[in-house]
């Protein structure tokens, strides 16, 4: 296995010869929605926490990704913090409708598709042998295919969603339930809404009655 400076190599050596970055994986809502219910799971308190595979399933990506947002919210939690402050919190009805966004730009080429060959070396009596086949992701989307499952996100019942997943907070006695905290929140969110002015149907002037 090369070294992480081979690596880092490799890919400025990548960075370089690309005309264009690289298509994300998905939009950039779902994406948001996804870091943000990560984050509810990373702070959640209750006894039968998911594990990261079972988020990882729920959401449809690698459990990898979720210990790359976990790595991200311990290096600047301000920033999350700020994204939930703005935005709320996030729910599967919010994932459902960032996942239609991530279909139509998929349609539309504007997204990356799975990656389902790979180059792979091997020796074969002394002599260094190149072959293509196909991914993990591949072979296991084939054999979903051929029992008939679909691969994506794993549906879990509604009645079984964790409190996280639907955007309400964990409470117990080591975190008991402020009332305050809602009105602090409603009142937070009612001075970044736009004041519009109010206008009147009839116009006073001077010097006559007002009807």
């Amino acid at each position: 296995m090369p070294s992480r400076e081979a690596s880092l190599r490799n890919l400025e050596r990548a960075r370089a010869a690309w005309s264009h970055p690289p298509r994300p994986w998905r939009s950039y809502k779902e994406s948001r929605v996804i870091e943000q219910l990560v984050w509810q799971w990373f702070n959640d308190c209750a006894p039968r926490k998911w594990s990261e595979r079972a988020v990882a399933r729920w959401l449809g990506v690698s459990h990898t990704y979720v210990q790359k947002l976990v790595r991200k919210f311990k290096a600047d939690p301000d920033r999350i913090r700020r994204i939930q402050a703005s935005l709320g919190p996030a729910t599967f009805e919010k994932a459902e409708r960032a996942r239609e966004f991530t279909r139509r730009d998929r349609e539309r080429g504007d997204l990356r598709g799975p990656i389902r060959w790979k180059l792979v070396r091997f020796k074969l009596q002394g002599q260094e042998m190149k072959a293509v086949v196909p991914t993990e992701s591949q072979m296991r989307r084939r054999a979903a295919e051929a029992n008939g499952c679909a691969l994506g996100p794993a549906l879990v019942p509604l009645g079984d969603l964790p409190l996280w997943a639907r955007g309400m907070p964990y409470y117990s006695p080591q975190n008991p339930c402020d009332p305050l905290i809602a009105v602090k929140h409603a009142m937070a969110a009612s001075k970044t809404r736009q004041q519009w002015p109010v206008r009147f149907g009839r116009r006073w002037r001077p010097g006559r009655p007002f009807r």
